[in-house]
């Protein structure tokens, strides 16, 4: 256990209890006209009785036209947020400020109120944003006046005096993450083309947040603090807010305006979304920018960026990066991740495996911790009031938490394998460099099946006969999924499928032809990296239409040549022109020396191959369930071997099965 980590700080009248903190998130749990609710409250709790010694809400709208908006038109895919516009919603906070006290974490609130269609200039902008990239969507914009600006200066003062009232610690304002923040439109040169008092010299840009600042702090008083989140590099270069322009500029002039603490994080959501890092980004990888703000700042900094482990905060705090530590997802993934690790326990941490599969806002869907509405805790289940016997076939990710959900439940279980090791598909996408933090997922549930004494047998394919001889009450059958090989490629010389491809990666050769536009773009950019000479194709034309949305616009920033913001964090590139990626292309041949593909028009294209790679779809594997329905009272199929999904759609259908067996 570090120190540094469980040493209390001061911020103007608060303490806070350790260095640990719960940042915002794009949504929170909230009801039918954005209030709290319990399930808000629960969120929160949640994650104070974990360990966590501070939390900030995620945006709350402090405008009540946009209230009355987004009731009548909610912003697509966007989750609605939280609002305090008025001042019939303090009750409701004053409940979620008491609950969480009761378990010694502060809160507090983050104000904030979004841009994307009326903002600080009008569009369009120099680079195309992520919805025009990905949906083909346009987001006009048009600018606010300067009357409408004071008004919300106003707006958002009152609202951080509801939140004093209603028991919150401190208010944050939001002005990160690009335009997506009104007040960090106007901070970016890239979106702030003003000619008024608020645009221009770096000096006007940050007018309206330090006028803000000043306003909410003459409001508030003296003892009560005020954070402010700041995107401390956009991640595109000189056309937005750069490292060095937010040390010379923001620090100071932000200071002087009264903050308290500078929350550090980066990207800019509409055009350089990095501010919500998949799997693909290093943990850890953008704290230098707190450890450089925190060398500039007289107030304490904040630090995130996909910070998983505690052990990693607490080196990051000993380092000097940052006064306190944000982790975000990993305490979604596992609420009790501070509580675990305290306790010398971290081998029971579920890790967050950073595969987004809904937009970012895990508060909705969760892969390693499937328990909406409020991701709670999957070791939180009921006795089961009669105790079985339970076969589970299958040992991936789908197979050990359904064994697990149903070892904690009472029943005695055994798993089978006819495999060596367990974790299937899950396993193999792992040993690919950009999924190695699938692993994660890997580790955790086999490490579970040892501690939960389940009956663990590998190299075992389980058979109608051992159904007889174990006479089990349910079976749950997990075996996973089969990939598909073309007839045109089948029994052809040097031909592999994904995963054998990452199972025996020296049957690689140095030129490699991978069919797949889906899940294929993953590998072939891997391969590419490892100086492999790629080529990628498929019958369609879209690229990895089938990945997660955040995921897939860092695929195609990687394969493409669209006119989107690129920066630090995104995918290596070390060739451009490496995956070559033909779309429309279907397989024609394949000979000793080419892999024959034809476009829409019937023309040939000759792609010289030493390794032929399939990544196509995949075919259930199930030839036990319809049998053993003969003899057991209790059969159920789920992961691949029901339906083919997502790694999130097998864990939520293993934990469905398992709480009610």
């Amino acid at each position: 256990m570090g120190k540094r980590i469980l040493e209390p700080i001061r911020i103007r009248s608060m303490e806070i209890k350790n260095r640990i903190g719960f940042p915002p998130f794009l949504g929170n749990p909230n009801g039918p006209k954005c209030e709290v609710t319990d399930d808000t409250i629960e969120w929160f709790v949640l994650r104070a009785m974990g360990g966590a010694g501070f939390a900030l809400s995620g945006a709350v709208n402090p405008l009540p036209d946009v209230f009355e908006e987004m009731i009548v038109s909610p912003p697509p895919m966007f989750p609605l947020p939280l609002t305090f516009h008025d001042d019939s919603y303090i009750p409701g906070y004053k409940k979620l400020t008491e609950a969480v006290h009761e378990h010694g974490m502060k809160i507090g609130a983050q104000i904030g109120a979004g841009g994307a269609t009326k903002g600080v200039s009008p569009s369009p902008f120099a680079r195309l944003n992520f919805f025009e990239a990905i949906l083909g969507a346009d987001l006009p914009a048009e600018a606010y006046t300067l009357e409408e600006l004071e008004e919300i200066k106003q707006h958002c003062v009152k609202t951080a005096v509801r939140c004093k009232t209603a028991g919150f610690d401190f208010v944050e304002l939001h002005t990160a993450h690009g335009y997506v923040s009104l007040w960090g439109g106007f901070m970016s040169p890239f979106t702030n083309t003003r000619t008024d008092k608020y645009g221009g010299s770096w000096e006007n840009r940050l007018r309206f947040p330090a006028e803000t600042i000043q306003s909410m702090r003459q409001a508030l008083g003296e003892d009560y603090p005020i954070f402010i989140r700041v995107s401390a590099d956009e991640l595109f270069g000189p056309e937005g807010v750069t490292l060095e322009d937010t040390i010379r500029y923001t620090v100071p002039i932000i200071e002087e305006a009264g903050v308290d603490c500078f929350d550090v994080t980066m990207g800019a959501q509409l055009h350089n979304p990095n501010n919500i890092p998949s799997l693909y980004v290093p943990r850890g990888h953008y704290m230098y920018l707190p450890a450089a703000i925190k060398k500039a700042a007289k107030v304490p900094v904040i630090g995130v960026g996909r910070i998983l482990e505690m052990e990693m905060a607490e080196k990051y705090l000993e380092a000097g990066y940052a006064d306190l530590i944000f982790i975000g997802r990993q305490l979604v993934a596992d609420p009790e991740t501070p509580k675990k690790y305290f306790e010398g326990r971290s081998g029971d941490i579920r890790k967050c495996i950073g595969d987004l599969p809904l937009f970012g806002n895990c508060d909705r869907g969760c892969t390693v911790n499937p328990t909406p509405p409020v991701m709670g805790n999957t070791d939180d289940v009921v006795a089961a009031e009669t105790l079985k016997k339970v076969l589970v076939v299958g040992g991936g990710v789908a197979g050990m938490e359904a064994a697990r959900i149903a070892a904690l439940r009472g029943h005695s279980v055994t798993l089978m394998e006819k495999e060596a090791r367990l974790g299937g598909t899950v396993d193999l996408l792992s040993r690919n460099p950009l999924n190695s933090e699938f692993g994660n997922l890997v580790e955790y549930l086999t490490g579970q099946m040892a501690r939960l004494k389940i009956d663990v047998r590998v190299c075992r394919r389980a058979t109608m006969e051992d159904a007889k001889e174990m006479k089990p009450d349910a079976v749950i059958i997990a075996a996973g999924a089969t990939m598909s090989v073309p007839e045109e490629a089948k029994g052809k010389f040097n031909v592999i499928t994904h995963t054998e491809a990452l199972a025996q990666p020296d049957k690689v050769g140095r030129r490699v032809v991978i069919q797949g536009l889906g899940y294929g773009c993953e590998l072939a950019i891997a391969l590419a990296e490892a100086g492999k000479d790629v080529t990628l194709f498929g019958k369609g034309t879209e690229i990895a239409p089938n990945v997660a949305i955040l995921r897939r616009f860092f695929i195609l920033k990687r394969l493409t040549d669209l006119n989107v913001c690129r920066g630090d964090g995104d995918i290596p590139m070390s060739d451009p022109a490496n995956p070559k990626v033909l779309t429309g292309r279907k397989l024609k041949e394949i000979t000793a020396s080419d892999v024959v593909v034809e476009d829409e028009a019937g023309a040939a294209e000759c792609l010289p191959y030493d390794s032929f790679i399939v990544s196509m779809g995949r075919r259930s594997n199930d030839d036990l369930s319809e049998g053993l329905k003969e003899i057991v009272q209790e059969v159920h199929v789920i992961g691949d071997a029901g339906k083919i999904g997502e790694i999130l759609d097998a864990m939520v259908a293993a934990n469905e099965v398992s709480r009610k067996i």
